[in-house]
């Protein structure tokens, strides 16, 4: 079997991406993910109309002329989503398809978001496997990770896998957005889209350096997006990956959340993904995910919202059941 051409490979990205394969896999996403949307969404006239919309498509793509459009803010209680127009959806998922399958074998395994590396829940079963061997801890995470990414930087990232001018042209438009919200219009010049199926790879792209060089230090470390442990069996040792940390999120031009840091011995205990730990293991939920959850419930009650009561309970406890892990 002759060796495998990343470069050659990547020449045919956006051809990948208007591929009838491709764009079907992507509208049947779209069709699952806005199935309970409102009968005058626009999801339906996509639907309605996809094997006229699909080969139109196909050809702004092929001749680099789409453009995306005005996406709209809904404001939540916990955050703010930002939802792009079903054929714009179907694109970025159409590029998440494409750019998965090429990116995601370059990218680090201590990254476990990212499909095929486990989960969350493998995160943290390897985080309790190593915490014997390991005294010390540096857990912390991205202050307003999403909101936080310097387009110019995460470009660069891309540019170093991708030359192809149509694909860095949405890409940018992607990042670039314009959002309505309540009758103002906003040019975004800093993060990337919550709720976008785009997003994870990126966020996955944009803290690869992070992780290339603390598999270099050779110390124990876990990442689910934008939050990591680091294990370390002397202090001086954690010392190292700290300065490590704090070296490469100011070049990303980050900050960590001071609320969510904690540096010191594993037998203090710290909470990792929503569950607790300490140096004998995992010893439970984390009390902000019960009271996070608390709160969501009683929200859900007072709006009578019985149905996605039970569904949230039925989603989130075998989630965070630690005899789950």
């Amino acid at each position: 079997m002759g060796k495998f051409n990343y470069n050659a490979a990547m020449l045919n990205l956006m051809e990948e991406i208007a591929s009838d394969e491709v764009l079907e896999q992507a509208y049947d996403w779209l069709c699952d993910r806005r199935k309970d949307y409102s009968h005058n969404d626009e999801v339906w006239e996509v639907r309605f109309r996809w094997e006229e919309i699909k080969p139109m498509l196909q050809r702004h793509l092929l001749a680099g002329r789409y453009r995306f459009s005005l996406l709209r803010r809904i404001h939540r209680p916990d955050d703010d989503l930002e939802i792009w127009s079903a054929l714009d959806s179907l694109l970025l998922k159409a590029i998440a398809i494409v750019l998965t399958r090429h990116l995601a074998p370059r990218l680090s395994s201590h990254c476990f978001h990212l499909a095929g590396n486990g989960g969350a829940k493998a995160a943290v079963r390897e985080v309790v496997r190593h915490l014997p061997e390991n005294k010390f801890v540096f857990r912390t995470d991205v202050k307003s990770y999403y909101a936080s990414v310097n387009h110019d930087i995460l470009y660069s990232q891309l540019a170093e896998h991708i030359d192809d001018p149509r694909l860095l042209d949405l890409w940018w438009q992607y990042v670039r957005r314009t959002v309505y919200d309540d009758g103002l219009y906003e040019d975004i010049e800093q993060g990337i889209s919550l709720g976008c199926p785009l997003s994870p790879l990126m966020g996955a792209l944009f803290l690869d350096v992070l992780d290339k060089r603390m598999e270099a230090i050779g110390l124990f470390y876990v990442r689910f997006m934008d939050d990591w442990v680091v294990l370390a069996p002397t202090r001086w040792k954690l010392r190292k990956a700290v300065r490590v940390v704090n070296e490469t999120l100011a070049e990303l031009k980050v900050q960590q959340h001071p609320d969510k840091t904690f540096i010191g011995h594993t037998g203090r205990g710290f909470a990792f993904l929503g569950y607790q730990m300490n140096a004998a293991g995992l010893t439970g939920v984390a009390p902000p995910t019960i009271e996070r959850f608390v709160e969501r419930i009683n929200r859900l009650y007072e709006q009578r919202a019985l149905a996605c009561l039970g569904e949230y309970v039925r989603r989130w406890y075998p989630l965070k059941c630690q005899h789950c892990i």
